[in-house]
């Protein structure tokens, strides 16, 4: 948000679009996928109160888990405007009030600070004066209530699941409208992998003209924890060329040369093997193909896959490989 001020964002076309990662700290004792220096990748669109930003913006999020296998869960409410909110509020703190007996000592210590925070509380008995607790959700103004039914209407059109979670706060005060978290079962009690939500008062707060914005944040490590990413496979080698005798090198190095100039993916004996270690080589690196020099022009062409294998012209190889066998 400052950058956006600083830089004069405002007076770009609108929504500005902006994302990071990058290494951060935290002042907490370390638990699993939550470390005292973690990195972090976020996504913010800035300048608009559009709910499709809402919904492209959480859409992004959900395909970036997916890419990296996690198998999640996006949890969705809505906080409405500071003055409804304020109403809320009003209206949550006389109820904690009337049930403070039932509650845990830190949050009866919070309703007048933070009444929302009592939502995640884990203390079994502040859960159940919780549970019917009055919502939020249910006492949006209409114009409120309109733009989250548009927010969930578009995720409904990108055919993206979602539970919306009346008790769903987010840890920041600034957050106004759309609230979310996508969390995984994978990662146990903490299962929060990313989430985020509008925040339309935040630049305002600290300076700058009144501009909506929406953003996420998602912690790399939480992510790799839950996810399933598989290596890469490595890239197929076409063709190994062998050699027994040490001045068949730069016949050797040639061949290999225009197996790579025409497209294919070529290693040559550079370790000084004797022939059967080159074959061995050969068989580890899954070599499609085998090439072995002789000195009399020509080599021995050997099929891996088919096990096939016959004498051909050193200068017809390229041939027989694009041919796609023996």
């Amino acid at each position: 948000c400052r950058a956006y001020i600083e830089h004069g964002m405002h007076k770009l076309p609108q929504p500005v679009k902006l994302w990071y990662c990058s290494s951060f700290f935290r002042r907490e004792r370390p638990q699993k996928g939550r470390f005292r220096q973690f990195w972090q990748i976020g996504a913010e669109a800035i300048g608009s109160d559009d709910p499709a930003v809402d919904a492209e913006t959480i859409l992004l999020l959900a395909e970036i888990l997916e890419a990296a296998g996690v198998q999640s869960r996006l949890r969705i409410s809505s906080l409405g405007m500071p003055l409804n909110r304020l109403r809320y509020r009003d209206k949550l703190q006389q109820y904690l009030r009337d049930n403070a007996a039932r509650l845990s000592e830190d949050v009866a210590a919070r309703i007048e600070l933070n009444p929302l925070r009592a939502f995640d509380s884990d203390h079994p008995g502040t859960r159940a004066v919780m549970a019917q607790a009055p919502r939020l959700l249910d006492e949006l103004d209409r114009e409120d209530a309109a733009h989250f039914a548009d927010v969930l209407e578009l995720l409904d059109a990108a055919d993206l699941p979602y539970d919306v979670d009346t008790t769903l706060v987010r840890g920041l005060d600034y957050y106004t409208r759309t609230v979310c978290e996508f969390t995984s079962a994978d990662l146990g009690a903490q299962s929060g992998v990313g989430g985020g939500g509008r925040y339309d008062g935040l630049i305002e707060q600290i300076g700058g003209p009144p501009t909506p914005a929406m953003g996420w944040a998602a912690g790399v490590e939480r992510i790799l924890l839950a996810g399933s990413l598989t290596h890469a496979v490595a890239p197929p080698l076409d063709l190994f060329v062998a050699y027994e005798k040490p001045e068949l090198r730069a016949a050797a190095f040639r061949l290999a040369a225009d197996a790579r100039r025409a497209g294919h993916a070529a290693r040559l004996e550079l370790a000084g093997r004797s022939l059967k270690g080159q074959l061995k080589q050969a068989d580890r690196a899954g070599a499609r193909y085998v090439a072995i020099l002789d000195d009399a022009g020509t080599a021995l062409l050997k099929d891996s896959e088919t096990g096939e294998q016959q004498p051909v012209e050193t200068g017809t190889v390229m041939h027989h490989i694009a041919q796609g066998g023996l």
